[in-house]
């Protein structure tokens, strides 16, 4: 980090042991720590979130905020087989949230009573999220595997680590100290990402090799006034290749490159979506919107002009140059200019349309929060722009003019009587 000065990192914890953890994995990069415990005076910061990347995102963005320092946040847990994946995010709060890890070990040790070995295998997880000086924000997950041992054993470490055998080896972390736990537990990994990024200013990554990235970059804007530099950061991630998360008037979507059909590929396997369902897209402009599509006929062009920009997607008869992917061999797409100005920006500068697909795993309830993105889909994407909380409550009406009608194929933002009083009754078909 020569040449840049002296970083000023506060170490968003106050357990001790994460911290003596943090700041040995982190030595030698010429940074300067604050400690909370120097400043009791903050308040402290909600960790209520439903995965380890919202309550680390979180802790580290709360933080930051208060002091205008770069922090660092971790969250962490233990997630046991044979407890369909708990105490997980509520391992610092299991048995108790004033429990001491004794009890708490002595609480798992006796669920875990009568399972066999191969249900106690489990997993460490953590997820450290930095924020720089910015407030931009970068995340790095790691694990640990290994199997819950049948008593305690050893004094190292602290919190489960007398339970716990890593993956390999036949002695807890309470046993092999710190030597070796630092070298391989799910904290040292995380952080040696977040080493690697200090070092480096920037994860050195062939952008084009698969799906996962070594690290997710979170940045906070305004979606109606956002800066050059984030429009261009979003082109450019666009155009590698990538996957990023965005704000639309309604809902966070998942933007890939639409002409691109390997990008595409790579956003129906982030979101585990069914291959052959159709990928709706996001113009910036009525001139893209006719790229897409053999002709726009006089009912959708109606519709432009009474909704665009705006929450209707409208269905047309893709044109050759459209991916099959994206048409979901119907031989038609579906096209909305949004609202968002960020958005629209986004499509205008990477000069081609955008997958517009919401950012939640296929099947779950849509994604409101960068934090929820996150925990979805954590390093499989690039970039998250980070609005805060959406509050619509639904997407995108859909609507079909294909047959040269109107065919409300789902109900969203748009209501049906609005589409009527533009197309008329007749032109509305049921």
């Amino acid at each position: 980090m020569s040449g840049k000065g002296r970083l000023k990192l506060l170490i968003a914890s106050n357990n001790e042991g994460k911290c003596r953890e943090i700041m040995a994995a982190l030595a030698g990069l010429g940074v300067e720590f604050v400690m909370l415990r120097d400043l009791p005076s903050l308040p402290s910061a909600c960790e209520e979130g439903a995965s380890y990347e919202e309550n680390a995102l979180e802790k580290a963005q709360h933080y930051h905020a208060l002091t205008g320092l770069a922090a660092l946040a971790d969250d962490s847990g233990l997630e046991v087989e044979h407890l369909d994946g708990g105490p997980g995010v509520r391992s610092a709060r299991f048995a108790g949230p004033t429990s001491s890890y004794a009890k708490k070990n002595e609480a798992l040790l006796a669920l875990l009573k009568d399972a066999p070995r191969d249900k106690r295998r489990a997993r460490f997880v953590c997820v450290v999220v930095y924020v720089d000086a910015g407030g931009n924000s970068y995340l790095y997950r790691d694990e640990c595997k290994g199997v819950i041992a049948q008593s305690i054993r050893g004094s190292y470490g602290f919190g489960y680590d007398p339970l716990f055998i890593p993956e390999g080896l036949d002695r807890t972390f309470g046993e092999l100290g710190e030597t070796i736990k630092s070298q391989i537990s799910h904290r040292a990994k995380a952080l040696q990402k977040a080493r690697n990024f200090f070092l480096h200013h920037e994860v050195e990554n062939d952008r084009h090799e698969g799906t996962i990235h070594p690290v997710c970059k979170i940045v906070r804007t305004d979606p109606s006034a956002p800066s050059v530099d984030i429009i261009a950061a979003a082109a450019e991630s666009i155009l590698a290749g990538e996957l990023i998360a965005y704000p639309t008037e309604t809902l966070y979507g998942l933007g890939a490159n639409a002409l691109d059909a390997a990008s595409a590929a790579r956003l129906v396997d982030a979101k585990r979506r069914p291959v052959g369902k159709p990928i709706s897209v996001i113009v910036d402009s009525v001139e893209r919107a006719r790229s897409l599509t053999r002709k726009l006929n006089g009912v959708s062009e109606q519709l432009i002009d009474a909704f665009w920009p705006g929450p209707l997607t409208i269905v047309v008869e893709a044109a050759g140059s459209v991916p099959t992917m994206l048409t979901g061999s119907t031989g038609k797409i579906g096209v909305r200019m949004p609202g968002c100005l960020l958005a629209r920006a986004i499509c205008k500068r990477a000069d081609v349309p955008l997958t517009a697909t919401s950012a939640n795993i296929a099947g779950r309830p849509p994604a409101t929060t960068a934090g929820e993105i996150v925990a979805a889909f954590g390093n499989s994407l690039s970039l998250v722009l980070d609005c805060g909380k959406l509050s619509a409550e639904a997407g995108s009406t859909v609507v079909d003019v294909t047959s040269g009608a109107v065919t409300v194929i789902r109900q969203g933002a748009i209501a049906e009587e609005r589409i009527r009083t533009v197309v008329g009754e007749n032109a509305l078909e049921n």
